[in-house]
This record gives C-alpha cells, structure tokens and sequence, in this order.
C-alpha cells in the first residue's frame, strides 16, 4: 500500500483526529482582503494542548509526533544525525525518473 498527501487525505485525516477525541477548529485568513488568496488554519485541542497547521494531514503528524515523543518532542543531537544520513543517502531524479548520480 502506498499513501501519499493529495485531496483524498485531508477528511481521513480530520476523521482520525476526531477519532483520537480532538476537538477541530478550521480558519481561513483572506491575505489583503481577498477572500480568493486565503492562508488556512487547522486546529485541534484535547485538555490544556492545541495542536496547529496548515492542512489536516499536517496537523495528525504533528499530533502523532507528540503521542510518539511526548512533552520532550525537540529534536535531540541524534534526530539531527539520522536526518543529515537520510538526507546524504537521499536520491535525485531527473524529469523522466532517473537517478542522477551526484559523484
């Protein structure tokens, strides 16, 4: 199975949130007045913390961080060193899907 983010995902995503007993908030914010170019925020809040950003799917990884890391969810100097190899080891692709070898 693969899941990827696309428009399929935000209401499974708001639908696993409010199964996880949070309560959602959504708001849109018109940038200059114009109701066409709008910033999106989506909220969720159980007891004393809120969780926010700026499309559902967003807002379950963060609140799957949280459940995962807890209260202490920074980054530590070892996140920062299996990020950096992810990275390191990461490929690029050309427009046709190739491989590109970096070397």
């Amino acid at each position: 199975m693969t899941i990827r983010i696309a428009g399929n995902t935000q209401i499974p995503a708001l639908a696993a949130i409010r199964a996880k007993g949070y309560e959602l908030e959504y708001a849109a914010f018109a940038e200059g007045g114009d109701v066409g170019n709008c910033a999106y925020e989506y909220n969720a809040i159980q007891g004393d913390r809120l969780f926010s950003a700026t499309n559902p799917e967003e807002l379950l990884g963060l609140i799957a961080m949280w459940e995962t890391r807890g209260d202490d969810w920074k980054a530590t100097a070892g996140d920062f060193a299996f990020a950096d190899e992810l990275i390191d080891n990461g490929l690029v692709y050309d427009d046709e899907g190739n491989v590109i070898d970096g070397e």
